[in-house]
């Protein structure tokens, strides 16, 4: 018996040694476990972990302001938000049983025991897909598939959603304790004046980078750069504040502020409707500047676009599209024949009575002139008078005198897509084209080339390079940098311009081809431009033409250029000239202009400001 008992004991021992080694086993695999985990695959899970409960959130960078000279806002960043469902959260047990508990009034525990997994998280998807269908717009069935369409990552749900909107979301998401679903804060561009100053101010992508206008040119400036912040949720989604990470700071954009004077703007864009509406041109362009300083005060092409929705042309006509601008051009030969001691204002050209029949050339005037001054060639817009005096300049004088006007060649302006317009070498001038070249014909100028060269003619013979930028301004409004008048070159003597200034003058008085450019109280300076419109591939069109007015006030010291293109216009029983079509428009605007800036009249007493009536010029009905 104390055998059997001691084989007992022994059996017995066995079992305990075997059991405390499996035991032993046992922990110390788990242990090996425990230590791979924590060691060898410690990055893999905390990584799992972070992202399941930890974000690197960005802070956006605002994108600078653009506003007009005197601090009117013309564009802004608006705070919009992403809706994004969080597939992992949406499937977690913690914030999928908390929601369907308060729906069902019980606790999360009998959640669980009542339901299994599956469908506990096919339930939640259920109450998120109803109660927010409504607000994003999608059918509870659709959205359920879209929520249910991957278990790991994110889900666009809804972009561009407003400050109003997401309030609702995130009464909803907290009313129903909906987990998984995060607005995502971004920024979009607001436009409060979308139709206006289109083509100036351009555009943004959908990502923020600016593709047209001073939106492109100034994209560096404005736009800044974005921030973080390293967060913590909690099971539901919710930031735990007190587990903030490392963040950095936006640096927000600086702002642009323009040149152009709105109020004078809206007016403009207003009469370029009405010229839009009634003589139903091809293209219509108006720009007025400063001639002191160089400075863009209002810019305006038809057909424009919608800046909020980019409907429309975006091609920037006063910048983009050249044109044969016909007698506008002249100031070219009159100015370089003056400046040259070749001839003086009062000095008669034989105008051969209406036809030219010479030197192999045939030209003719609209009427038959004889003996015309200088100041008359002008005043008539002798096509046979102003050729006579470019003559006498010869072609290599000339065309410096032309690209010293700056066509030919970009002005500079902050804007996008500028060209240079058409101008041919000297090498392929000829004794028609050089003839045609002086009249305003065989060459290509834009509206803004136009403009800064009759700023050149008023300022005292200098071209200035345009600008539409005034300064740059940091997020607080302190100036960082201010645009300058910057001189490109001399173009002709202080004196020449005085001659230009007097002879123009007389455009506008009786019996020159501009009178409908007359503005009661002040003395303009300008001239007509009628020219036949060029069909690429079919040549010059019978009854279609191109008409402008280029024009300055007060002609003995300018204030403001303006210039007003129209192409192509349709009208019944108008005649379809610069100085019927242009001039009137161009008074209209003007009229706008000089009280908006504040040009005082030269006879005061008779004229008064506030006695300016807009409304007195017309744009319709004129005969020349």
């Amino acid at each position: 018996m104390d055998r059997s008992l001691a084989q007992l004991e022994k059996g017995m021992k066995r079992r305990i040694v075997v059991a405390c080694a499996f035991f032993a086993c046992g922990l110390s695999g788990l242990s090996a476990r425990l230590v791979w985990l924590q060691v060898v695959d410690h990055e893999k899970y905390a990584e799992e972990a972070s992202d399941h409960y930890s974000d690197r959130v960005p802070l956006p960078a605002s994108r600078g302001e653009i506003r007009d000279r005197n601090g009117d806002l013309l564009a802004r960043n608006q705070t919009i938000y992403t809706i994004v469902a969080d597939c992992q959260h949406l499937r977690d047990f913690g914030i999928t049983c908390v929601a369907l508990a308060k729906q069902e009034g019980t606790g999360p525990r009998t959640i669980k025991q009542n339901y299994e997994p599956k469908e506990i998280v096919s339930k939640y998807l259920d109450l998120v897909s109803k109660e927010l269908s409504g607000l994003l717009r999608i059918p509870e069935g659709e959205l359920k598939r879209k929520l249910m369409s991957k278990e790991k990552g994110r889900i666009v749900l809804a972009r561009d959603v407003e400050e109003d909107a997401a309030q609702e979301f995130r009464a909803v998401l907290g009313r129903y304790l909906i987990g998984g679903i995060k607005l995502e804060a971004g920024e979009r561009r607001y436009y409060p004046s979308p139709l206006s100053l289109t083509h100036v101010i351009g555009y943004v992508d959908r990502d923020g980078f600016g593709r047209e206008g001073v939106e492109k040119v100034f994209d560096g400036e404005m736009r800044g750069e974005d921030g973080y912040r390293y967060i913590e949720r909690d099971r539901r989604a919710r930031e735990i504040h007190a587990f903030r990470g490392d963040e950095r700071e936006p640096r927000h954009g600086n702002s642009i502020r323009l040149t152009v004077d709105m109020s004078l703007q809206v007016r403009v864009e207003e009469i370029l409707d009405e010229v839009w509406q009634q003589y139903r041109p091809e293209k219509a362009t108006a720009i007025w500047m400063d001639p002191r300083t160089g400075e863009v005060l209002a810019m305006a092409s038809r057909p424009h676009f919608d800046l909020t929705t980019r409907q429309g042309s975006l091609r920037n006509v006063a910048v983009s599209d050249f044109y044969e601008p016909g007698s506008t051009f002249k100031i070219v030969a009159a100015s370089a024949a003056l400046d040259r001691g070749l001839v003086t204002p009062q000095t008669e050209i034989y105008c051969h009575d209406g036809f030219y029949d010479e030197e192999g050339l045939k030209l003719k005037d609209h009427h038959p002139y004889g003996m015309l001054t200088v100041e008359g060639v002008l005043a008539k817009s002798s096509n046979i008078g102003i050729y006579k005096i470019a003559r006498q300049i010869n072609r290599l004088p000339f065309h410096d005198y032309v690209t010293n006007f700056g066509f030919g060649a970009p002005t500079g302006i902050e804007l996008t897509a500028e060209t240079g317009g058409m101008l041919h070498g000297i090498e392929k001038w000829n004794q028609s084209s050089f003839s045609s070249l002086s009249m305003g014909y065989a060459i290509g100028v834009t509206p803004m080339q136009m403009a800064s060269a009759y700023c050149a003619v008023a300022n005292g013979g200098e071209l200035l390079k345009p600008h539409l930028l005034k300064a740059i301004e940091d997020p607080r409004g302190r100036v960082l940098w201010s645009n300058r008048r910057e001189v490109v070159r001399r173009v002709m003597s202080d004196e020449t311009s005085s001659l230009m200034r007097t002879a123009l003058a007389k455009v506008t008085q009786e019996g020159g081809t501009g009178t409908n450019a007359a503005l009661p109280g002040y003395e303009v300076a300008g001239k007509t431009g009628t020219a036949k419109k060029n069909i690429p591939g079919k040549g010059y069109a019978d009854g279609r033409y191109v008409v402008s007015f280029a024009g300055f006030l007060p002609a003995d010291q300018p204030e403001l250029v303006g210039l007003v293109v129209v192409d192509d216009p349709h009208a019944d029983g108008v005649s379809l000239y610069g100085g019927t079509i242009a001039a009137p428009i161009w008074a209209k605007m003007a009229s706008q202009a000089v009280r908006l800036r504040g040009i005082v009249p030269q006879d005061a007493e008779r004229h008064r400001l506030a006695e300016v009536d807009p409304s007195a010029v017309t744009i319709e009905g004129i005969t020349d």
